[in-house]
């Protein structure tokens, strides 16, 4: 059996969505079909979160010693603190899957000084395995590939994409889980207004919001003509659009999705 190490540098919520996905069944026995034994380290220097931290992996502090012995190192911590976390670490023989947001494969190769780089733009939906993972690869062997889509697959669902796609998806698929939590809050906070509880306001927006998705994803026809199929001439849905089509509901979802692919563009030097 194949031993595959893999050390994950900062455990935050991402980065813990991404372990326990990894110990699920269904990802334990694929790595068993594969005839691979998954090693896995994580390193945080905030020692509460790897308290709390019940699964088997190793866990220390000391970024250094997680990645001794990685062949893959996953880079999930922030963006600006990058530098000075990764300047002492060595890392060129290492395979480096970095989830930091705006950081380009280029910027990877300098922090790191490896050449084997792959850059995924993954999302907070990886709680429940339903992440849309998209990534770009840079000089790594079959075999590594096979390993790194297995990995992100193991979370949701994985698309290989060109580097210069990231920050649109960055902002289209990386920011949208907050824009649609805001949009389930508010429709939860007017049921309650309306006077149902917290929790039966927290059913009828969940059902909402997973129902239309799902009617979505099994239908052919245009989101268009989806929203037509509501609006009764006359009826209760064609109020409520009109009103958001006054107050130019979807220009305003389409800024914010902007507003954070030029932040992906500023934190990667691509203004």
């Amino acid at each position: 059996m194949k031993n595959s190490n893999l050390a994950v540098i900062g455990y935050g919520n991402m980065a813990q969505a991404i372990v326990r996905a990894l110990y699920s069944p269904n990802t334990l026995k694929k790595l068993n079909e594969k005839n691979i034994s998954l090693n896995i380290t994580v390193s945080d220097s905030d020692e509460t979160k790897l308290t709390h931290c019940e699964l088997n992996v190793k866990k220390t502090t000391d970024n250094a010693l997680a990645v001794s012995n990685a062949d893959f190192v996953l880079l999930a911590v922030k963006p600006q603190t990058a530098p000075s976390l990764l300047e002492n670490l060595k890392l060129n023989d290492k395979t480096i899957i970095s989830i930091m947001a705006g950081i380009s494969i280029a910027t990877l190769k300098k922090l790191t000084h490896s050449t084997k780089i792959v850059r995924v733009m993954p999302n907070l939906n990886a709680r429940v395995f339903s992440s849309y993972n998209a990534y770009v690869c840079n000089e790594i062997t079959s075999d590594e590939k096979a390993f790194v889509s297995l990995l992100l697959d193991s979370f949701g669902t994985s698309a290989e994409v060109k580097e210069e796609k990231l920050d649109a998806i960055t902002g289209l698929t990386g920011s949208s889980p907050a824009f649609v939590f805001m949009m389930l809050k508010a429709f939860a906070d007017e049921a309650v207004n309306c006077g149902f509880s917290p929790s039966e306001a927290r059913n009828m927006a969940i059902a909402a919001v997973a129902g239309s998705a799902k009617l979505v994803e099994e239908s052919t026809a245009e989101l268009n003509s989806l929203i037509d199929s509501v609006c009764s001439k006359g009826g209760t849905t064609i109020e409520g659009v009109k009103y958001l089509c006054e107050n130019n509901f979807e220009n305003i979802v389409k800024t914010a999705v902007e507003k954070s692919i030029n932040r992906s563009k500023e934190l990667s030097g691509n203004k």
